[in-house]
């Protein structure tokens, strides 16, 4: 197997073991007592923290370990791509370009923003933000494959292969994906249900006067869900509106998120700190709810990664 492959293959391995990092070794001490499962076992230390992460996060280290888990998934299924690709006798630069080409990526975040948030259930890093002096992703249309070196007919060929791989490249994850958004929208439906209680409801309120207080549209001020969406719309109107077309220049964008982003941080300080707080709790509430959901989706989770190394070490294999 060529060293790139392989490297990328146990790097698979290594953030495959992340995994085993129970969860709860991220929550805080404040949380309520330990759920329990069927028997009276206790839920803590049988969840995955990576799969916890990727689909019903409550912490910002749970969304971390959500989006290095899903990083390995998407590691594995390009190995396996690339190696279709190469089967059909294609050489490293046209498996690059046929992944290139794929566009899965018509847009991509310029450096600054923080990954690891989800800012309107308060997952986010105030102190990142402060530093960063961005809030929302600000994005930049991608620029096309490199065909240097490919021939149109080439091209064209693989551009008949290209799809054809890349399902191939799908199939193995298709039940995880299907347990985990089903399980995914019942945590978004407790999110809401939290989002609506009396005590988060309250603070939402100081928010919204705070941020109309600075200038945000009423439209931007009942959520923090909503000041995101406004944010990241008006600050990214030009590279939606089309794609390859002119942009407005990234220094008055990061001009403007810097700003709004100094408005966030103003304003939603307490009702971040407050979702914080009750985010944990209300999440072991969940796994025990769903005890045998979690626990399934952890197997079909390692079962997954499993499948797509094999699949990748047969396809390099050839």
């Amino acid at each position: 197997m060529p060293e790139r492959v392989q490297a990328a293959v146990n790097a698979g391995r290594r953030r495959a073991l992340v995994l085993a990092v129970v969860l709860g070794s991220v929550l805080t001490a404040s949380c309520a007592p330990s759920a329990r499962g069927h028997g009276g076992r206790s839920t803590l230390g049988q969840t995955s923290s990576g799969v916890t992460g990727e689909y019903i996060p409550a912490t910002i280290a749970q969304v971390a370990d959500g989006t290095d888990f899903q990083q390995t998934i998407g590691t594995l299924q390009k190995e396996l791509f690339e190696g279709c690709i190469r089967g059909y006798g294609f050489g490293p630069k046209a498996q690059a370009y046929a992944f290139g080409n794929l566009n899965l990526m018509p847009f991509q975040a310029i450096a600054g923003y923080t990954l690891y948030q989800d800012a309107s259930v308060g997952l986010v890093s105030l102190q990142s933000i402060a530093r960063s002096g961005m809030l929302a992703p600000i994005y930049i249309s991608s620029g096309r494959p490199d065909t240097t070196g490919i021939s149109a007919a080439e091209q064209r060929a693989i551009q008949a292969d290209q799809w054809h791989c890349w399902s191939r490249s799908l199939r193995p994850v298709r039940r995880l994906d299907q347990q985990g958004f089903a399980l995914r929208r019942l945590w978004t439906a407790q999110q809401v249900h939290l989002l609506n209680s009396r005590q988060v409801r309250s603070a939402t309120k100081v928010f919204g006067a705070c941020v109309t207080h600075e200038g945000a549209p009423r439209t931007a001020s009942e959520s923090l869900g909503q000041f995101i969406n406004w944010l990241q719309g008006m600050i990214n109107r030009a590279a939606f509106a089309s794609r390859g077309g002119p942009q407005l220049a990234s220094q008055p964008r990061r001009a403007s998120d810097a700003h709004w982003s100094g408005v966030f941080i103003k304003c939603g300080g307490p009702l971040v700190a407050l979702l914080q707080r009750m985010l944990p709790a209300v999440q072991q509430s969940f796994v025990q709810q769903h005890y045998g959901q979690v626990v399934a989706l952890e197997k079909t989770a390692t079962q997954t990664v499993s499948a797509l190394e094999q699949l990748a070490e047969s396809e390099y294999g050839h």
